[in-house]
């Protein structure tokens, strides 16, 4: 095969282009073609190189897809490649890439890779119009209707909105992808072409999101409450999602029958309200973040309000900036859609009115993002009469927090510094150490950020869906939906925590998911056209679920760690890497601390830092703390933290709680994602 061009692995580039100059039994010396530029304009330098060919599939080095002029072979569906394997697919979807077209097909599904720019000409009118007709209002009587179009997610969006018209049946979009792929965007994409383009008689449609009702602005300013109080920049986005959401957009999809009695090509199907779940919010980016990371938009928001405003809403934003606050720390100025943060600040305010949040209650709203800022700047110290107890040594801030509680500072002196312990019929408050105020004094303002979050996600499902808003909801006997899933990507950093694995745990449970729903139709297919189909072996990850969700599994461990007294991180690291010794997946290297272990996921081998696993996962408020939020005259903060305090009390409904099967965050992270996979 000499002369043949192929591609070899590359540390640094994945794979690289090159031409075998000869081959000799299982070896093959060949000529790689190393870029020696990142926009691939210059001549690229040629290095030899021996390759094993027992490190390759079949003992032989992937072809390139060539034409007769030397060309790399582009296509918009990656079925049509001569040689279809990993190297062939990178190279093509690098290929689009640089041409600017961020789009790809594989089959039934669209591969989008971010362009990192908003390309105008893609999400046109025209565009929208375009894929509406084709695959919707004008679609052929049989055969794909995208047959003749250019990839593009409106296809998606157009098919699923079709499925549910023409069908009746409810459609399902996941978006899946890595940190920073775009999944966000692409969601708000999909969301605004199935908002424009509504059958409201036989053969019309909308295509501007501005002829829609309120409802409808409503669901689409949903976005910019949902990023601003969940979104923040990491290394690898300026705007990642830290929390994973299920959308379902409620459809009024008229009977077939009546419809077709009438004439109609195609029943009416109305967009009538949306639905919000969301999931794992990162609390922990509240109280810390990474020096080239930002906690949430909303603070910086805030404090890019007009003077004016900060003033009104609290005395202590008067002339403060980012820097004023330690939980938020100074930064970069960011733009996020082009806009500022001063710019966001008005969106989200507009947004926040558009669900009732104003006047008062959006100064309370506001006060409440406050006091988890303040909370930041309370400072602690040993009592020079007794080590082992804690003050609070920064009284002007503690102040101001007082002011913004309403409550007195000595009130939260002792919640901050203390804990109730009850020994039978006796309570008493056991002094903290320093490091335990400090622990204490963020889980406060955790707790209160993640009320507010759910606040939101609550007010905003209030205001659209269908059932309390839609005007013809009292005919309507059940809702079409379009659902879509927007879950974190796979994440690997240079220290994974907590978060990251319930991140990365999700991402297998979608892979798992994708992998059999992918054979179980080509079996279908193949058994629809009486084909026999061999034994096939495909990618399994169920070890992997295994070590993170069976019964002596990572979550399992965790868990047990959580209830047993003086449970830590290290003693957790010890049973995983101890128990699950025999599973390839679980790793612990002779060079790990004693906190670290490795899981080999589907995306790659990601090392964990298990440095408060058992906390975090355990995730409890003192009753101290709850007891100060309910004295508190700000009513979002003392009556949502009040009802988190009576569902703490609330026993089972099955009498009372065994060991071990507290409600931990991972637990309920688990039960949350087996509906959402079914």
């Amino acid at each position: 095969m000499s002369g043949g061009n192929v591609y070899v692995r590359d540390d640094e580039f994945g794979w690289l282009g090159a031409k075998i100059n000869s081959t000799d039994g299982g070896k093959a010396d060949v000529t790689v073609y190393v870029p020696t530029d990142s926009e691939g304009k210059k001549k690229p330098k040629e290095v030899k190189r021996s390759i094993k060919l027992s490190e390759y599939s079949g003992e032989s080095l992937p072809l390139q897809n060539i034409d007769a002029d030397g060309n790399l072979i582009e296509k918009e569906d990656m079925r049509d490649l001569p040689s279809l394997h990993e190297a062939a697919i990178l190279y093509n979807l690098k290929t689009r890439h640089e041409k600017l077209n961020p789009y790809t097909r594989v089959g039934d599904m669209v591969i989008a890779m971010n362009p990192f720019q908003w390309l105008t000409h893609l999400y046109s009118e025209e565009q929208r119009t375009l894929f509406a007709d084709k695959i919707i209002f004008k679609a052929p009587e049989a055969g794909d209707p995208r047959k003749g179009l250019p990839p593009h997610i409106y296809e998606t969006s157009a098919m699923a909105y079709r499925g549910l018209a023409a069908h009746g049946l409810h459609q399902s979009i996941l978006v899946s992808g890595e940190s920073g792929s775009g999944k966000t965007e692409t969601v708000k994409i999909i969301m605004k072409h199935l908002a424009a383009v509504q059958s409201l008689s036989a053969d019309s449609a909308i295509f501007s999101a501005d002829a829609t009702d309120a409802i409808v602005k409503r669901i689409l300013e949903s976005n910019a409450l949902l990023e601003a109080f969940g979104n923040a920049k990491t290394v690898r986005n300026n705007n990642s999602s830290r929390f994973g959401k299920y959308i379902q957009l409620q459809f009024d999809v008229e009977d077939g029958r009546s419809a077709e009695l009438a004439g109609k090509k195609l029943p009416t199907c109305v967009l009538a309200g949306s639905i919000n779940n969301t999931y794992l919010l990162e609390k922990s980016r509240v109280v810390g973040h990474e020096s080239a990371e930002r906690t949430y938009h909303i603070f910086y928001q805030i404090l890019a309000a007009p003077e004016d405003v900060k003033t009104k809403l609290w005395g202590g934003l008067a002339g403060a900036t980012n820097s004023s606050f330690k939980y938020i720390g100074d930064c970069e100025p960011l733009l996020i859609d082009d806009m500022t943060d001063g710019q966001k600040w008005e969106e989200t305010a507009n947004a926040l009115a558009g669900i009732g949040i104003e006047g008062e209650k959006f100064d309370t709203f506001m006060r409440a993002i406050c006091t988890v800022m303040q909370l930041g700047n309370i400072s602690f110290a040993e009592n020079p009469s007794n080590s082992e107890e804690t003050i609070i040594d920064s009284k002007d801030e503690l102040n101001k927090l007082g002011d913004l509680l309403a409550v007195e500072t000595s009130n939260i002196e002792k919640a901050l510094t203390t804990r109730a312990v009850t020994i039978g019929r006796e309570t008493y408050d056991k002094p903290l150490k320093l490091s335990e105020s400090q622990e204490t004094r963020d889980a406060f303002a955790k707790e209160i950020y993640f009320q507010i979050f759910d606040y939101i996600v609550a007010v905003m499902n209030t205001m659209t869906s269908a059932e309390n808003n839609y005007d013809k909801a009292n005919e309507v006997q059940e809702f079409g939906r379009v659902s879509l899933l927007d879950i974190f990507g796979f994440e690997s950093f240079e220290v994974n925590r907590f978060e990251q694995l319930c991140i990365n745990y999700a991402n297998e449970k979608l892979q798992q998911l994708y992998t059999l729903d992918t054979f179980r139709s080509v079996q279908e297919e193949y058994e629809d056209e009486d084909i026999e189909l061999e034994s096939v072996t495909f990618p399994d990850n169920a070890s992997v679920l295994r070590l993170v969700e069976g019964r002596v599994g990572v979550i399992a461990l965790l868990n047990e760690e959580c209830v047993r007294p003086n449970g830590n991180d290290e003693t957790f690291v010890s049973k995983v890497c101890l128990v699950n010794k025999d599973n390839p997946d679980m790793l612990q290297g002779r060079l790990f601390r004693p906190y670290e272990f490795a899981i080999n996921h589907y995306a790659g081998t990601v090392k964990y830092d298990a440095r408060m696993f058992v906390h975090k996962n355990t995730d409890n408020i003192s009753s101290n703390l709850l007891d100060l939020a309910c004295k508190s005259s700000n009513e979002l903060i003392s009556v949502e933290l009040k009802a988190a305090a009576d569902a703490r009390l609330a026993k089972p409904s099955g009498g009372r709680k065994k060991k071990g099967q507290s409600t931990t965050v991972a637990t309920k992270f688990r039960s949350q994602l087996t509906p959402l996979m079914n």
